[in-house]
């Protein structure tokens, strides 16, 4: 955990209107920078993180080696991920909205009048929004925060919600997970309510998940809340595969740009990237798809100042996975954050779930 930031920052309360007052006109969702001068990660540190990961990664054995998935997520990533959302292979995103759809009033009921709620993570907030019209519908004055490192981002989909609502009011959190939650420890006068959507826990190993889960959980007081996305191995396995290598090609862009952005990370030509196609692999003991770059022809990975590393024809780097958990291994997650469930929102077909967990103490 990073240390602490050097003082709370002050919340936004919205009141709401005077009765019969005009609407007032769109602003600019605020941004509080929440970053630890003396320990949170800028952006320069990330990088320089993420180039020795590379280094390291692709110095492991042959078929071992592998990517950090942060080198998914440049501008053009970003974009290409969004497009991923939108496409009907993707079920994830259809799943989501589906339960958001039906049962978003329920969440809002569940989410008291002047509560906080904070999302990890600063995507498309079309799911979001479902939530945060349900809390409008109710005249709840809540305030609504996105979280991320990447300002930008931040600034792009909180304008998407300019303008829309009274009750609801809006800001954007820039910093770490962990600046975020040294964050909540400062701002405990007010019911907390945490939100991660997008199954985004597949992308952590089961114990990783667990440990950043109980992370949170530590913060957190009894009244408060965490309400997490969580897909499963119940699908038919031919519609796994399908979502992570859609049939326009989409992902395959997604994936094949991280390559593109390593060369630009290191402002080198350091990969081919003709020598590589993308290669995903569902392994159903593992519940888990995971994502390969396939080399198609001998090639050498030159990092500056660095000795080249050979890749030899057919070897594979992996550079990211997406666990899927089924009823038991969700149980261990939770028994692992120690975390209770409180209630939880399933797809029609139960293979999807929102789960809203508590801690006692």
């Amino acid at each position: 955990m990073l240390g602490p930031i050097p003082s709370p920052t002050p919340v936004p309360v919205h009141s709401g209107p005077k009765p019969g007052a005009a609407p007032e006109p769109a602003e600019t969702a605020p941004i509080i920078d929440i970053r630890s001068t003396a320990h949170s990660v800028t952006v320069a540190a990330l990088e320089d993180g993420i180039r020795v990961d590379v280094f390291s990664g692709l110095s492991k054995p042959y078929n071992e080696k592998e990517l950090p998935n942060l080198l998914l997520y440049n501008e053009e990533g970003l974009r290409l991920f969004e497009q991923i959302t939108y496409q009907p292979d993707y079920y994830l995103t259809g799943l989501e909205i589906d339960i958001l759809s039906r049962h978003a009033h329920q969440i809002a009921n569940s989410i008291p009048n002047g509560a906080i709620l904070l999302e990890l993570g600063a995507g498309a907030l079309r799911k979001t929004a479902l939530i945060l019209d349900a809390l409008e519908a109710q005249e709840k004055n809540v305030t609504y925060f996105a979280l991320d490192l990447d300002k930008p981002e931040l600034l792009r989909t909180l304008a998407e919600l300019s303008g829309r609502y009274t009750h609801v009011s809006l800001a954007g959190l820039w910093g770490t997970y962990d600046d975020g939650c040294t964050w909540l420890k400062q701002i405990n006068d007010r019911p907390r309510i945490i939100l991660w959507l997008g199954s985004s826990v597949g992308n952590m190993t089961r114990k990783e998940a667990g440990q950043f889960i109980r992370t949170f959980g530590d913060v957190l007081a009894p009244r408060d809340r965490f309400i997490i996305a969580i897909d499963s191995r119940y699908h038919k396995v031919d519609n796994i595969r399908a979502a992570y290598n859609d049939r326009t090609g989409v992902t395959r862009r997604f994936a094949l740009n991280a390559l593109s952005n390593l060369n630009d990370l290191f402002n080198a030509d350091v990969v081919d990237v003709s020598c590589f196609d993308y290669n995903p692999y569902y392994n159903e003991i593992l519940g888990r798809n995971e994502a390969y770059f396939r080399c198609r022809k001998e090639t050498q990975v030159r990092v500056p100042s660095e000795t080249p590393i050979l890749i030899h024809e057919g070897e594979y780097i992996r550079f990211g996975f997406s666990h899927k958990y089924d009823r038991v291994e969700k149980q261990l997650l939770w028994t692992a954050a120690g975390a209770c469930p409180v209630q939880e929102w399933g797809s029609q077909g139960g293979d999807y779930t929102l789960t809203m967990l508590s801690w006692s103490s």
